[in-house]
């Protein structure tokens, strides 16, 4: 389950249940909902690399979520028109120094929005006991860029959907998208740890034109918050 705005810059939440599967095979596969498909070509102790795939939701302009389980529909979108669900293939680097990650990941959209995303974060992780049970915790700053696809597709309004949702004509170009900090806790469930909870949460600040955005500024919020339990099986 994770608790979120009902869409990227709204001031409304919701309460979703969102499947978090984690795949693992040996140690360079991975995928999950939330981390998306990816293969370290380059899997070194304080080095990994490699290709990666992630699938963005599809935004509807009638504000219909089909995984939310708490709230009403939003009227914020009506005339925006929808987003489609985005594959995005890119990317990754991650590089430890000490307890720290340095993490990148750069991926360009095929479908939905069709736009790049870039993002960068740093990740200060160790252990700790929960319940008599030796837990993995990270936590850190993290920020995102993206181009003007990326916005125009979700901050941007064209003069039709002016007339369609009463905003003003927006045209949003890309830059500097956000920062925040996360925050995940891994408890395993069982001895084997295939089974274990994951809760997460992070806050992040809209910046640039994503913020400027007729959308954020009359209907919604620039500061954005998350929190999310999960409970995930490895095969």
């Amino acid at each position: 389950m994770i608790f979120a705005p009902t869409y990227e810059g709204d001031d409304d939440y919701r309460l979703s249940v969102v499947p978090n599967i984690q795949i693992a095979y040996g140690e360079r596969f991975f995928a999950s909902v939330q981390g998306g498909v990816g293969y370290r070509v380059v899997n070194q102790p304080s080095l990994r690399m490699g290709p990666m795939l992630k699938v963005q939701f599809p935004r509807q302009d009638d504000g219909d979520q089909p995984l939310a389980i708490t709230g009403d529909d939003s009227s914020d979108l009506v005339g925006l028109g929808d987003v489609d669900a985005s594959a995005e293939l890119g990317g990754f680097v991650e590089y430890d120094i000490g307890t720290v990650t340095l993490g990148l990941e750069a991926r360009q959209a095929v479908t939905g929005h069709k736009g790049f995303v870039a993002d960068l974060s740093a990740r200060w992780s160790g252990r700790t006991q929960v319940l008599g049970k030796n837990a993995f915790w990270s936590a850190g700053p993290r920020a995102r860029i993206v181009d003007d696809n990326y916005n125009a597709a979700y901050f941007g309004v064209t003069p039709t959907q002016s007339l369609a949702s009463g905003l003003g004509s927006y045209q949003a170009r890309g830059g500097i998208h956000s920062y925040g900090v996360s925050m995940n806790l891994v408890i395993p469930l069982t001895s084997d740890r295939r089974w274990v909870a994951v809760l997460i949460g992070g806050y992040d600040r809209l910046e640039g034109d994503a913020a400027a955005s007729p959308l954020v500024q009359q209907r919604g919020d620039a500061n954005q918050a998350s929190a999310g339990l999960f409970v995930s099986r490895q095969f």
